[in-house]
């Protein structure tokens, strides 16, 4: 490896900062290799971001129905999508950590400054809340029932269900692995059953990724997701780490089977010692 040359810099050789013309050369300089250094730093930045979003584009959802063994296809499904369920938590957990940190700096003021309180406010509307004119003890306990992960065991056994181990039509075609609809004519793929009347379509991913991150921020927002987020904070609030089994019964709403699918979930995850991973 090469050596890293320093800047070449005898342009300023001979300068005398006590002289008025010489200040002014020495901060236009400096001003300069600012603005370069600013600008090397945005296109490495820009470029980083295009290579880590190609990268999750370019993950395909492989054949699983390829695979003849079952134990392998489901071992195969769950290893392939668990990252992905990590790796979002990961990200909520960061946010997580954000509020905590502007939680901790109200209780010890009373109140947020304006740069805290835009933060603040920018998480809530993140996560569909209403921003506020100053923070309260209620509105960060309002945040952090939203702000928090769902357990990998209760991700794995939806998403087994909702698309036939990955083998159904809206998970090959769309990365539809949660059976998430959307309501915009073209927005997804119809369902070749949809009753009569009806004109809700099946959301298209562009990868397995953004069906998860979808399906979380779902879970961590919509309306019919409320006990289930109360659920996890009642378990938060005893010290408790919420696994899957216990979250199952928050998504009574999701499907139609109401405490029908509760039960496959809960199913589905013993089945597969979940809870385990």
């Amino acid at each position: 490896m090469s050596p890293i040359r320093k800047p070449n810099m005898s342009f300023l050789q001979g300068v005398d900062l006590a002289k008025k013309s010489d200040y002014q050369t020495w901060m236009f300089a400096a001003a300069g290799l600012s603005l370069l250094f600013i600008a090397v730093y945005s296109v490495f930045s820009v470029v980083e971001t295009i290579i880590e979003e190609e990268r999750y584009e370019e993950v395909h959802l492989p054949n699983f129905a390829a695979i003849t063994s079952t134990k392998e296809r489901k071992q195969a499904f769950f290893d392939f999508l668990e990252p992905f369920v990590v790796e979002a938590n990961g990200d909520i957990l960061e946010e997580r950590a954000e509020v905590l940190k502007l939680q901790a700096y109200f209780e010890r003021n009373q109140r947020l400054s304006g740069s805290r309180l835009e933060s603040f406010n920018q998480l809530r509307e993140s996560y569909k809340l209403d921003p506020v004119d100053s923070a309260s003890a209620q509105s960060f306990r309002e945040l952090l029932n939203r702000v928090d992960t769902i357990p990998v065991s209760l991700a794995l056994a939806q998403a087994a269900i909702e698309s036939g181990w990955g083998t159904s039509r809206f998970a090959r075609q769309g990365n539809n692995l949660f059976g998430m609809w959307c309501y915009e004519p073209g927005c997804g793929l119809v369902p070749k059953r949809r009753s009569p009347g009806k004109t809700h379509e099946v959301t298209v991913y562009r990868s397995p990724r953004e069906s998860f991150l979808a399906y979380l921020r779902n879970l961590n927002t919509g309306p019919a997701y409320g006990a289930l987020r109360d659920i996890r904070a009642s378990h938060r609030e005893n010290g408790v780490e919420p696994s899957g089994r216990d979250l199952a019964p928050g998504l009574v709403r999701y499907s139609q089977e109401r405490w029908t699918y509760v039960d496959k979930v809960r199913g589905m995850i013993a089945a597969n010692r979940l809870d385990s991973r």
